[in-house]
């Protein structure tokens, strides 16, 4: 509609002037007819030219012969103004051919001239008189069509420089979360080297030197607590690195096992989830070691056994969340499948002090992962 709104208000503007010129002009007033049916053309195809900007600036141009055909001695006002809207409307909005709309004008105008010269007499001064009335309008045409192209051409060259504009701004925040993801990653991968390596190195010591101790002594409790506070340290670094790795790291958690296994079933494993208990307050780092591991053994049982039946079982008990993966297959690799998927469900099990089972049973594969809430 946008497009529309300029050519209808220079019509309604049209329409008024030229009513205000039949009324108050006393030779239009004594013969409305003429000036009427020019006002009608002239009004009338700029209507047209919200919709056609060609075909409406033809008729407009038919103002002209109207007017001369009516017995006027010339177009209107409101015509002359028509004359440069129309034009100029079409070379704004039309890309390619718009030079057709000053050109129809002009033959027009020249055709209104040759009426007005036949019906003068063929007089060096009528002469003179058609060719100025005919090089009048036609520059007025031209001129106008003119004015609209750069119109055009700078209202293109305005949105294509925004869209660049728009460009290079997404460009520049597409590079700097680039810059910062790759930051994030070298401060996990630091912290990871020389953090996390060390306070494990140091756990598994305090824990060699506790068994060399008489159990229950006072010096065997406090390496005790200290091995604590370091696996501690150790699972909240981890759950730091991850987060660093990948900002969408904390989202991951069992109140979405729903929408994980709907991904899993479109990819192909007939697999059904059940789940007992709240899961919706669960502390932050065993909720997204316990997400990884349903979804390591998921993607699994689709690697390595392939769509078989699965059932995937979450309960809360009172002192821990256990999940079950379960596929009905006797055809299940024996053992841990390649790769690393076990190696990696073990350790985060490990990092909240849970115990992982994993193995053939009768017709099938388990998993069972059991985190407790108060090692947490």
């Amino acid at each position: 509609m946008d497009g529309k709104i300029v050519p209808l208000g220079l019509a309604a503007a049209l329409a008024v002037i030229g009513t205000a010129e039949i009324l108050l002009d006393g030779q239009f007033s004594a013969a409305p007819a003429a000036p009427a049916a020019t006002l009608a053309a002239v009004a009338g195809g700029m209507v047209l030219a919200a919709w056609r900007p060609l075909a409406g600036a033809a008729v407009v141009g038919l103002a002209f012969p109207v007017a001369v055909l009516g017995g006027l001695d010339g177009p209107t006002g409101a015509a002359v103004l028509g004359f440069f809207a129309a034009p100029g409307w079409a070379g704004y909005r039309v890309a390619r051919a718009s030079w057709r709309a000053p050109l129809a004008l002009h033959l027009l105008a020249g055709a209104g001239t040759w009426v007005a010269g036949r019906a003068a007499g063929s007089t060096v001064a009528g002469l003179g008189a058609q060719a100025w009335e005919n090089m009048f309008f036609g520059l007025l045409a031209w001129g106008a069509w003119g004015v609209g192209l750069v119109a055009r051409r700078l209202r293109d060259r305005a949105e294509l420089l925004a869209r660049l504009n728009t460009a290079l701004d997404a460009e520049r925040e597409a590079r700097a979360h680039a810059a910062v993801a790759e930051e994030r990653r070298r401060i996990a991968r630091d912290m990871h080297d020389a953090v996390a390596h060390s306070i494990s190195v140091m756990v598994l010591q305090l824990g060699a030197v506790r068994s060399t101790l008489p159990a229950g002594t006072p010096q065997a409790e406090m390496l005790e607590g200290a091995e604590r506070l370091g696996r501690e340290s150790v699972r909240e670094m981890r759950a730091l690195v991850g987060i660093l790795r990948d900002p969408a790291a904390a989202s991951p958690t069992l109140a979405r096992a729903e929408e994980l296994v709907g991904e899993v079933r479109a990819a192909g494993l007939p697999v059904t989830l059940t789940v007992d208990g709240d899961l919706d307050d669960l502390p932050r780092t065993l909720d997204i070691s316990a997400y990884r591991v349903l979804q390591e053994a998921l993607t699994n049982v689709l690697r390595h056994a392939g769509p078989v039946p699965t059932t995937v079982v979450l309960r809360r008990e009172p002192g821990c969340v256990s999940l079950t993966v379960d596929n009905d297959t006797r055809d299940a690799p024996g053992g841990d499948p390649p790769g690393f998927g076990l190696i990696g469900m073990r350790e985060r099990v490990a990092a909240s002090s849970g115990t992982l089972s994993a193995g053939r049973r009768p017709g099938g594969f388990t998993v069972r992962a059991v985190f407790p809430l108060a090692a947490v």
